[in-house]
């Protein structure tokens, strides 16, 4: 048969599907007599691979979890609020001080070392009731991207970790829908829209706190409440150009007035950043191709935090304000083996804090900083070969501190990861990296209950802190839906500060203390994706640091936890979902007050001791002695949505199932014989009950 036969034959073949010839015919007639038949396809099905999957596949993602919205609100609900930064401390290599604060101290770092982002702009303090709530507002987050080490060149200003929160973009609906969630103490109402033509979407959402409204209507006084607002609007413009902008504000609110005097205390947050991003056609470089496709993108930000205390007719004020007005923008050339990334990023800086008197353990001092950081980094993503991946940058940042005197500290800051495939399912990643941070906070590691953080920027006697990261770890996908990662970490802190307790309000750069450290150990998580019946995780964290002080002197520093372990797990059956989170964790370390005396104030003038006495209290070793180990059950109940339309989904939570007696501080009595110790205790159990509602 010749070549052009057998292509008629094919297309003779071809066109036949679904046609029979007729029996009826006599075989001479039969090949041009066909009749209908239709033919039954087998049935396909195509699945598109898992976000993470697609990630382990083509980036090394040292010390990376990136975790949906919908995945991290699984676990029980705090008081009836589904938190996100709560539900954060429950990843590996995160450790969680108490229930009273939602402060996080990733692999041994303090909590001021964590770059919080939302839509890639930098949020400084996003906590309500002194750092019990997360200020989030639950259904406008898509998912978080959370580096625990070895992040990236494009990130810095910070030691520890980053924390970038995605705004959900709604499905392009061209109609209003929403969502409304009513707690035992807020009620958060969320809006949608997709633009007409499929060009962009609009999402909306406020939570406010009630309890003071229902004290009203009972004559009672509840002086206090929160609220958040957020909005996130996105539209492609002609050309393809990708316009996004972000608004958060938020608010914690006290004001009370006393016949021996007002209270005022209030902060909060506010943001506003645009983001404009465009591809463009394959880029040359010198006359050669760099890339697939050339990605450029620009970013306008402007972000406050404020905190006004105002207590007794100013008897005592405390005050911390922010500005931070920043401009950045990169070029990536995208490409199968090569991407490469060239990036800027410059600030505008005020930092102000003043104290008349050092009140809730903050010292008493005015403090105004002026810093211009600006960074240029670079960033390549190299695939040699099917079986390696790597990454290598570094990033520049140099800061005015505002002193007249130009630059005072630039730091050079190189940044390499690698993944090695095994097979398929298995690779072992590396990762180095250099970092630094020239904001810094006023609060105190050691404090049990960190309620806020004060921020201040680096100084001419205030140096930039710097850290470095070592990791190895190892990745293995179970099942499409079941993943293991298992890491290792060093690292190293040449630079950094602490408050000073004793600064002098009269003297000038005394704010903090140089100290020097290290911290290691390693973190594991196995984690179940999102399935019909079964999605959680299981994170395990060893960690050991130590901080060295001016006289070279060790000490554990407060965060210093030794294991922490977190299962989440959320089971949904034909009308109910229950979802359970049990922690474990070993005890972090305290000083142990040995002592205590009355002391009198010398009035120099009239050479007389004042009848008023304050009691000193003399303390041991710092961080000598340990907490007792602590663990805890939560449970929620919730029904599943059913139908169409409005859709309601009731639920019970419960903190603290078994009302476990866990203790995160202790105070000392010495006045009485003997002594006394006094365990404060945790939260203990709580039900609460609320709705969901869908339309």
């Amino acid at each position: 048969m010749t070549s052009r036969a057998a292509v008629v034959v094919s297309l003779v073949c071809v066109a036949r599907i679904g046609f029979a010839q007729d029996p009826a015919q006599p075989d001479s007639a039969r090949r041009d007599s066909l009749r209908r038949a239709p033919q039954t396809l087998p049935a396909m099905e195509t699945k598109a691979p898992r976000n993470e999957r697609v990630t382990f596949e083509q980036r090394p993602n040292v010390g990376t979890i990136s975790i949906t919205g919908r995945e991290l609100t699984a676990a029980p609900r705090f008081f009836g609020e589904a938190d996100v930064l709560r539900a954060v401390r429950l990843l590996p290599g995160v450790t969680a001080r108490n229930d009273y604060s939602v402060g996080m101290n990733v692999r041994g770092g303090e909590a001021d070392q964590n770059l919080v982002l939302l839509d890639g702009y930098a949020i400084y303090n996003p906590f309500h009731m002194g750092g019990l709530f997360g200020a989030f507002v639950e259904p406008m987050v898509d998912k978080v991207d959370f580096l625990t080490g070895a992040f990236p060149a494009m990130y810095g200003g910070r030691l520890s970790s980053v924390l970038d929160v995605h705004s959900a973009v709604e499905p392009r609906m061209e109609k209003v829908h929403g969502r409304a969630d009513v707690s035992a103490i807020a009620t958060t109402v969320a809006l949608g829209r997709g633009l007409q033509g499929g060009r962009g979407t609009w999402t909306v959402a406020f939570r406010r706190t009630y309890a003071d409204k229902v004290a009203d209507l009972f004559g009672a006084d509840l002086p206090y409440h929160f609220r958040d607002a957020q909005a996130h609007y996105v539209r492609v413009l002609p050309g393809d150009v990708r316009l996004s902008f972000t608004a958060y504000d938020n608010v914690d609110n006290l004001v009370q007035k006393n016949d021996d005097g007002s209270v005022t205390i209030e902060w909060g947050n506010r943001l506003f950043g645009a983001t404009a991003a465009r591809s463009f056609g394959a880029p040359k470089l010198f006359g050669r191709w760099v890339g697939d496709s050339l990605v450029a993108e620009q970013r306008l930000s402007w972000s406050r935090f404020d905190v006004n205390m105002n207590l007794f007719e100013s008897a005592l004020t405390l005050n911390n304000r922010v500005y931070d007005a920043r401009a950045a923008g990169s070029l990536a050339a995208v490409g199968v083996r090569h991407t490469q990334t060239l990036g800027y990023e410059t600030n505008l800086q005020r930092f102000t804090f003043a104290a008349n008197y050092p009140l809730l353990l903050y010292p008493s001092d005015f403090v105004v900083n002026r810093n211009t950081p600006l960074a240029v980094y670079y960033d390549h993503m190299w695939r040699p070969s099917h079986a390696w991946i790597a990454q290598l940058g570094g990033r520049l940042d140099a800061v005015d501190v505002g002193d007249g005197r130009g630059m005072r500290a630039a730091v050079f800051q190189p940044r390499v990861s690698a993944k090695y495939f095994l097979s398929p399912d298995l690779a072992l990643t590396a990762g180095m990296g250099t970092f630094a941070q020239s904001a810094h906070s006023l609060s105190r590691e050691d404090v049990p209950i960190r309620a806020l953080d004060f921020w201040v920027g680096s100084s001419a006697a205030t140096p930039v802190s710097r850290a470095q990261h070592y990791v190895v770890g190892v990745e293995r996908w179970l099942s499409p839906a079941r993943a293991l990662r298992v890491e290792l970490f060093l690292k190293r802190y040449p630079s950094l500060v602490e408050q000073n307790p004793t600064s002098d309000p009269n003297v000038r750069g005394d704010e903090f203390l140089a100290v020097y450290g290290r911290s290691f150990g390693g973190d594991l998580m196995l984690r179940q994706f999102a399935s019909k019946r079964f999605n959680g995780w299981l994170a395990y964290s060893f960690a050991k640091s130590t901080r060295f002080d001016a006289n070279n002197a060790p000490f554990s520093p407060g965060q210093d936890r030794r294991h922490e372990m977190n299962f989440v797990g959320n089971w949904t059956g034909p009308r109910m979902t229950l979802s359970t989170r049990f922690n474990l964790a070993t005890g972090t370390p305290y000083s142990v007050v040995t002592g205590q005396y009355d002391r009198r104030d010398y009035d120099p003038v009239r050479h007389t001791f004042n009848f008023t006495t304050m009691t000193q209290f003399v303390a041991g070793p710092r961080n000598a002695q340990r907490l007792p180990l602590s663990q805890r059950l939560d449970l929620s109940l919730t029904r599943n949505p059913r139908g169409t339309g409005v859709r309601w989904s009731p639920f019970l939570s419960v903190m603290n199932v078994y009302n476990a007696r866990n203790v995160f501080a202790y105070l000392f009595d010495y006045t009485e014989t003997p002594p006394k110790r006094l365990p404060l205790q945790q939260f203990p159990i709580f039900p609460t009950l609320g709705i969901s509602i869908v339309w």
